[in-house]
């Protein structure tokens, strides 16, 4: 009590003061302490971090130089096959629409021969129906037995002509059975020898099987305006590969660095699943150089069903059945129709038969020829 007697009023009133000041300072001097420690070990850490900056660069940088080079020269080697592809296609397409020219022009003028034939055929048959004309009206006066013999000789001479000229095997065997008729209503004995040398000629005719070639020529030229519009394959649809984003902290570097290498792979492949059998795009020229390439198997067999060669027959149709499964979608209704046609047409053999000779038109020749001089 007595020493806070002895203290003066403006020491009272300091006094606080004083140790407010003293306490500042000793917080001042606490945390300095500290804050050096930590930027100590902030420096050793930002140095750490440098050096393995360094080192992943030192070793990165190589394999980055090496990756680039590598995809400069896989551009290149795009860049050439690109090239080589559309010198190919060029080349290719000038060299089918030759073949294509060709072809046409040679069935054009199968196709004018052909009717140049069937007018020579079509003016004989005239001149050979106005001699039957002008015989009747020449024997006006004969007996009808007379008449009825050189209409059934008409009617010989016809299929013979059907027969070899035309290789129409069913005209003949008509105009055979419509002389065999008219002969039995004749009911001549002496004529025996000519009926049976009909019946002879319709055997024979009836052991040949020689298929439709009109009407296989009629089926491939559908095909061909059919195989214009047939559906192609596709490639599937390449697979897209995600890469994760990196972390934005400093401390995760390896998945940063991770992602930056699968980002570099993925500019350089692609993935995408396997099948069978490995179809390739196809671009508008290449669709269509295949669509002209089927047509141009179904033109060629068709030529070789009319100029009736069995091999290149069998063989186009074998290309084409080919081609049709290797590029075309199996699953449409359309492409099934077109390959069992196909395979339907394979079965046709077209070769050509040996034709026999018909033996009643000379027969009924002695006949007349004979009967002739007896009434001479």
């Amino acid at each position: 009590m007595s020493e806070q007697a002895e203290l003066t009023p403006a020491e009272e009133s300091a006094a606080p003061l004083e140790q407010l000041k003293q306490q500042i300072a000793d917080q001042e001097q606490r945390p300095a302490g500290a804050g050096r420690g930590l930027a100590w070990l902030a420096l050793l850490l930002s140095l750490l971090l440098l050096a393995a900056v360094a080192a992943a660069g030192y070793w990165l940088w190589p394999q980055w130089q090496q990756i680039q080079s590598q995809q400069q020269q896989l551009q290149q080697a795009q860049q050439d096959i690109n090239r080589q592809n559309t010198e190919l296609l060029s080349s290719s397409q000038s060299q089918l629409q030759q073949s294509l020219s060709s072809q046409q022009q040679s069935l054009n003028s199968f196709e004018q021969q052909l009717k140049a034939e069937l007018q020579r055929q079509q003016q004989q048959l005239q001149q050979q129906m106005q001699a039957v004309r002008e015989l009747i009206q020449q024997s006006d006066g004969a007996p009808p037995r007379h008449w009825a013999l050189a209409e059934i000789q008409f009617l010989l001479k016809r299929a013979d002509y059907s027969l070899w000229l035309n290789r129409d095997i069913n005209s003949a065997r008509l105009l055979l059975q419509r002389a065999q008729q008219q002969l039995a209503e004749l009911d001549d004995a002496s004529l025996i020898n000519v009926r049976q040398a009909i019946v002879s000629d319709l055997a024979a005719l009836a052991e040949l099987q020689t298929p439709d070639l009109s009407s296989v020529h009629l089926q491939l030229a559908q095909m061909r305006k059919t195989s214009m519009a047939l559906p192609l394959k596709h490639q599937q649809a390449e697979l897209s590969v995600t890469v994760a984003a990196p972390e934005g902290e400093l401390k995760n570097w390896r998945s940063t660095l991770k992602y930056y290498w699968d980002s570099s792979l993925q500019q350089l492949f692609s993935a995408r699943v396997a099948v069978p059998e490995d179809y390739f795009s196809l671009s508008e020229e290449q669709q269509l150089m295949v669509r002209v390439a089927l047509n141009q198997q179904l033109l060629l067999a068709q030529l070789a069903a009319l100029e009736a060669e069995p091999a290149v027959y069998r063989s186009a149709l074998q290309q084409a059945s080919d081609q049709l499964q290797r590029h075309f979608q199996a699953t449409e209704p359309a492409v099934q129709q077109l390959s069992e046609k196909l395979l339907a047409l394979a079965a046709i053999d077209i070769t050509e038969q040996q034709l026999p000779a018909l033996q009643s038109g000379p027969q009924l020749q002695d006949y007349l020829q004979s009967m002739a001089e007896t009434e001479l």
